[in-house]
């Protein structure tokens, strides 16, 4: 059988096994593009199929970058790290304890720096736990004491800075339920920015929320700067309260990387 019988016996077995009318997809694609000169006067060393796949290919890769580069593409992208949540608005409804009239007696909050009674041996042997603690500060902050939260198993280790509340290093676990006091909102104009902490992503923000007589109202001030990040199954935030520049954001992440 010679070279010709032979192509043509292949080419009826591939007919009846496939019509060539069922097979129409790659030339379509061509005529839409306006290529099917270019196609038919220089064959492609790979099969349709697979011509048609990377053709499928780069066209999500457009409309992803297409809607990336939209301002709603972007905020969607900024919003895939959680540890600050946006709110829908910069002010919030009248909480339920605002409504609520205060105790005689108001119960001890142990995020409060005068709280600060307890030891970080003394945490970590109630909280079952090892406790971080940074290597570097800056010289104008002294360690206070610490505290914890038993609810959340959360400790918290104060820092002062002259007469201000300074700086505080709150940790705890990682939650598994949808329960984290880390992760708590900013308001919808809040400028979060991700940095780099080590190896790992976290986020930076400068503002608080503002209680009011109409409920809370978000404020960027850069008196109250926060840091968020999670690193070995732990969730970390520092805050910093006092004056702006006795403690950037290069501090707060330089505090941050020197925790063991």
């Amino acid at each position: 059988m010679n070279r010709k019988s032979l192509k043509d016996l292949l080419q009826k077995t591939a007919e009846e096994e496939i019509p060539s009318a069922e097979v129409a997809l790659w030339p379509v694609v061509d005529e839409r593009l306006g290529r099917r000169g270019l196609t038919e006067n220089r064959p492609s060393t790979r099969p349709p199929l697979a011509r048609v796949a990377i053709f499928i290919t780069l066209l999500i890769l457009v409309g992803m970058a297409a809607a990336l580069a939209t301002p709603q593409g972007r905020s969607l992208a900024q919003e895939i790290l959680q540890f600050f949540t946006r709110a829908d608005s910069d002010t919030l409804p009248v909480q339920s304890w605002q409504m609520t009239p205060l105790p005689e007696i108001a119960a001890l909050d142990p995020g409060d720096i005068n709280n600060a009674n307890l030891t970080v041996s003394e945490v970590e042997t109630q909280l079952g736990m090892d406790v971080l603690e940074p290597d570097w500060l800056p010289e104008e902050l002294s360690f206070v004491g610490a505290n914890l939260e038993t609810e959340h198993q959360m400790a918290l280790l104060f820092y002062r800075y002259a007469e201000t509340n300074g700086l505080v290093l709150r940790e705890e676990p990682v939650q598994i339920s949808d329960e984290c006091e880390l992760c708590g909102s900013v308001g919808a104009s809040a400028a979060v920015e991700t940095v780099q902490i080590g190896g790992v992503n976290g986020e930076y923000v400068e503002g608080v929320w503002k209680l009011t007589e109409d409920g809370p109202v978000w404020v960027s001030d850069p008196y109250l700067k926060k840091l968020r990040w999670q690193a070995n199954g732990m969730a970390f935030e520092l805050l910093y309260m006092g004056p702006p520049d006795s403690m950037t954001k290069a501090d707060l992440i330089a505090v941050a990387e020197s925790l063991k």
